[in-house]
């Protein structure tokens, strides 16, 4: 590589430097010299990272760090990049070990001259991680001590991590499916608490890992391991196990509802007891929608609709109110209150303009409303609802088979050709819906 050469301004600025502050010490050295070769190396790396000349900053960043390792904790950030930067692009084995553990060095010499052990042991931990995945056992007790320390303090990255490797000791037979669930109790937990406070990260030079976007990843990421450990017979006796051993622990209890509720756990013995305590002891979004989805699959859709709209209500701006939402909407279209179901699922609209279920949801209830009416308006809710399954299968995928199912269902209902010409419609022709209380513009379309 063509080593690149200092701007002429970029060495006047290191000498006016060194000439400023020649004569500080301690933090720039323990003596005049140090102070004159310290501020040297710190202008010489810096000007050299501004020009991306990451291996001829290398030097000049080991002397600071030797030199003066209390002068500046960017240099320690900066040498981490250059690692990286290296690890990128060596593809020798045994040296990118060795710039691994340089890597890791820098961290703990930023830890030794500035504190903030458990803040940078998180950061330390992801980048282990990353580079030497088959360290696992150091690699947990590393981010252990992290999330130990910080809690939900903890950036997105250090919880995900910490979960992830939990996983890859389980795998090697290392870690228990009670340690995975008790685990993944307390990380969701610090994962919400982030979700609900979008404030900035603590260290805003390292880069921001705080906003909820990154807490939502953390909290997929985990949620799709922990869901490949542990089914609903394992939960349900987990749960009932923690429940005998803690019996006035709420807030436990809370989680595992959630933990059950995620995984649709309902007909696990240990289930109805938890919703009911939980219900009991602190009504919440959360045991509402636990209590509706038992009566659901136990055909109650009554008494699980009341649930659900309980659920919604004290859910106005909690991160699961789409979930909740959604399944009132279901829940209401099961019960007949198509309605209803509508109001839910355009309550989801709001929120996600492409949420197929929701545009489903409200393609039911027109498709539902059709009884009563004369020829041609008991057309038009189907045409119209086919507008909607369309709308749904273009924007979600996720939907698209759902959608063209209830596409052919409407289609199968659609007039002959004959008929509708009888009604001096013809196909492609606009139509206003008026069946069923509705008052929307559809496209009429014939048999085939």
């Amino acid at each position: 590589m063509i080593k690149q050469v200092i701007t002429r301004a970029g060495l006047l600025l290191a000498l006016v430097s060194i000439t400023t502050l020649a004569s500080a010490q301690g933090k720039y050295g323990a003596t005049p010299e140090d102070s004159v070769q310290c501020v040297q190396c710190l202008s010489l790396y810096q000007e050299f990272m501004k020009q991306k000349a990451y291996t001829d900053a290398l030097p000049h960043l080991r002397c600071a760090t030797t030199v003066c390792p209390a002068s500046s904790k960017k240099m320690y950030l900066d040498l981490a990049k250059v690692r990286k930067y290296q690890l990128a692009k060596e593809k020798d084995a045994a040296t990118q070990a060795l710039l691994a553990d340089s890597l890791y060095q820098a961290y703990d010499m930023r830890i030794a001259s500035f504190g903030q052990r458990t803040y940078v042991l998180g950061r330390k931990g992801v980048d282990m991680l990353k580079y030497t995945p088959d360290r696992a056992q150091e690699i947990y007790a590393t981010l252990k001590e992290s999330v130990d320390g910080r809690k939900e303090k903890s950036e997105a990255g250090p919880l995900a991590a910490y979960y992830q490797v939990l996983y890859n000791l389980y795998q090697n037979g290392e870690a228990t499916k009670e340690q995975m669930l008790e685990e993944y109790l307390r990380i969701m937990g610090y994962v919400e608490a982030n979700m609900a406070n979008t404030g900035g990260g603590e260290d805003g030079e390292d880069g921001e890992d705080a906003g909820t976007n990154y807490y939502e990843l953390a909290r997929n990421n985990i949620n799709e391991l922990f869901f490949q450990v542990a089914d609903c017979a394992d939960i349900g006796s987990i749960v009932g196990k923690l429940m005998g051993e803690r019996p006035d622990d709420a807030e436990l209890h809370e989680r595992l509802l959630k933990v059950m509720n995620t995984k649709e756990c309902t007909e696990e013995p240990s289930y109805l007891p938890l919703a009911e305590k939980v219900h009991k002891a602190k009504p919440s979004s959360e045991s509402a929608y636990g209590l509706g989805l038992y009566l659901a699959k136990q055909r109650d859709m009554s008494g699980s609709l009341k649930y659900m709209k309980e659920a919604v209500d004290l859910c106005s701006d909690c991160t699961d109110r789409v979930k909740y939402l959604l399944k009132a909407g279901q829940v209401a279209s099961a019960a007949g209150a198509h309605g209803q179901s509508r109001s839910f699922a355009n309550q989801v609209l709001q929120v996600e303009p492409s949420n197929g279920e929701a545009l489903i949801l409200i393609g039911n209830a027109i498709a539902a409303s059709a009884s009563g009416c004369a020829e041609p308006e008991v057309w038009g809710p189907n045409w119209l609802a086919y507008d909607y399954y369309q709308r749904a299968k273009s924007l979600d995928p996720g939907v698209a088979d759902k959608a063209s199912e209830r596409m052919a269902a409407c289609a199968a209902r659609f007039p002959e050709q004959a008929k509708a010409f009888f009604h001096q419609l013809s196909e492609g022709q606009s139509f206003q819906v008026t069946c069923g209380g509705w008052n929307e513009s559809t496209t009429v379309r014939v048999r085939k």
